[in-house]
């Protein structure tokens, strides 16, 4: 995504909920710009009705995560909801990718909808590689990897980058991630 702009994207649960958190988060400085409303004001979003499903189910528990998916959930007039199994060119019913039913249901939606990016959490295991190789366009885009982009791009200083990466990283187990530490030292070039 580095250079250019995103203009359509397919975003998953985990995605949304990273990029919620630091408005949930009471400890981060409210100057620092908000990574969630940039996504929204800054390009058109779809989701799946499974992500509104996986978002209404984390919202039973007491924990930032519940905080971040009310605030998604809230933000519903932002984004659209599109069932992909609708579409005349996509599968009847979801495919057996290895994921779950919602990184499933957005891979069907971003490789029918020609958006450019698919928005996920997933960068390490095995999930990243089998995302890659279903995906069928989009490219796919990890939420740290975004807001290193938002920074390249001008959106945010380096400095505000970093900051909502290591206010993100505790709560979505970030912060042993090998691929997390190239990203901010990307930050200093």
């Amino acid at each position: 995504m580095s250079g250019r702009r995103l203009r359509m994207a397919v975003a998953d649960t985990s995605a949304l909920i990273s990029l919620a958190v630091p408005r949930a988060d009471a400890a981060i400085n409210t100057d620092i710009p908000d990574p969630f409303q940039y996504l929204f004001t800054s390009c058109e979003v779809f989701v799946p009705p499974e992500v509104v499903t996986e978002l209404h189910d984390i919202t039973q528990y007491q924990d930032i995560h519940a905080t971040a998916a009310n605030n998604v959930l809230a933000a519903r007039s932002y984004y659209t909801v599109e069932d992909p199994y609708k579409h005349e060119d996509t599968p009847d019913s979801r495919p057996m990718f290895g994921l779950d039913d919602g990184e499933t249901d957005g891979i069907v939606l971003a490789n029918d909808l020609d958006v450019d990016s698919f928005l996920t959490d997933e960068f390490g295991g095995t999930d990243f590689p089998l995302i890659h190789a279903v995906l069928q366009g989009p490219q796919i885009v990890p939420t740290p990897r975004l807001i290193v982009d938002y920074a390249r791009n001008g959106h945010l200083s380096s400095e505000e980058a970093r900051a909502l990466i290591t206010t993100i990283s505790p709560h979505r187990s970030w912060e042993t991630s090998p691929y997390v530490t190239q990203l901010i030292h990307r930050l200093d070039e």
